[in-house]
């Protein structure tokens, strides 16, 4: 109720924030997706597409398309950017028609039934996810968003664990951090090269999949690996010099 004061020993807190201060590169991953439904079987509920470079690239970032089924005629398709701005609506859904031509589906067939947006910062900028004593940030304000990817949820699953596992163990509830040090290195790195037009972001992510496992590559942009395997993974720096 409004007025109303609430004490606690501790507060998370996993709304929005800004960064502590502004980082060296900015950008966004922005998307929209449609949820789907054919008339007939079109999809494989069994293989989901993910970064998929055949759609048009902009001039300063990288695009991609993803589908994700859930039956054979139910599916998430998803038109995403890495860019410093957003689209207009007209430009998401336009970008969206045009991804589904590319997977061959005539977009006056199909029935959207529910529309997802989402924008998630792709920064070098620290957050501060302890802001006071007490106090611990979650989520992207904590830190939890992977700077070069955007993927958060994988860091928010095993934080949330050890903020659930000290509460009951009677230990403060102040999960480690998201990534290693090493890996938000070379994210600032891979972004600022990103930024500049030092590479390609296609290039850049075809490469990384094509030289190492696909298990490996998952584990390393979830910033999982071990400091032997991200040696094998500098991939990521290297093609970033």
């Amino acid at each position: 109720m409004a007025g109303a004061l609430l004490r606690a020993a501790w507060v998370l807190d996993s709304r929005p924030r800004p960064p502590r201060r502004p980082g060296r590169t900015s950008w966004l991953q922005h998307f929209r997706g449609w949820w789907v439904q054919t008339e007939a079987p079109v999809f494989d509920p069994a293989r989901a597409v993910l970064m998929d470079f055949r759609t048009p690239q902009p001039a300063r970032g990288v695009s991609f398309g993803y589908v994700l089924p859930v039956s054979d005629r139910y599916a998430l398709v998803e038109y995403t950017e890495f860019s410093p701005d957003l689209l207009s609506d007209g430009g998401y859904d336009a970008a969206l028609r045009g991804y589904l031509d590319l997977l061959g589906l005539d977009p006056s067939a199909l029935t959207v039934r529910e529309v997802e947006n989402g924008v998630i910062p792709m920064t070098d900028a620290p957050f501060d996810a302890r802001p006071s004593p007490r106090v611990v940030r979650l989520g992207t304000a904590g830190g939890a968003t992977r700077p070069s990817t955007g993927f958060t949820f994988a860091a928010m699953h095993r934080q949330a664990d050890q903020v659930a596992r000290a509460l009951a163990a009677g230990r403060p509830p102040v999960p480690a951090p998201a990534y290693p040090r090493r890996h938000l290195w070379m994210d600032a790195v891979a972004l600022r090269a990103l930024d500049r037009g030092l590479i390609g972001g296609p290039e850049f992510f075809d490469r990384l999949f094509d030289r190492n496992p696909a298990e490996r590559v998952l584990r390393f942009l979830d910033g999982a690996t071990t400091p032997a395997e991200t040696g094998r993974d500098a991939v990521q720096s290297r093609c970033c010099r």
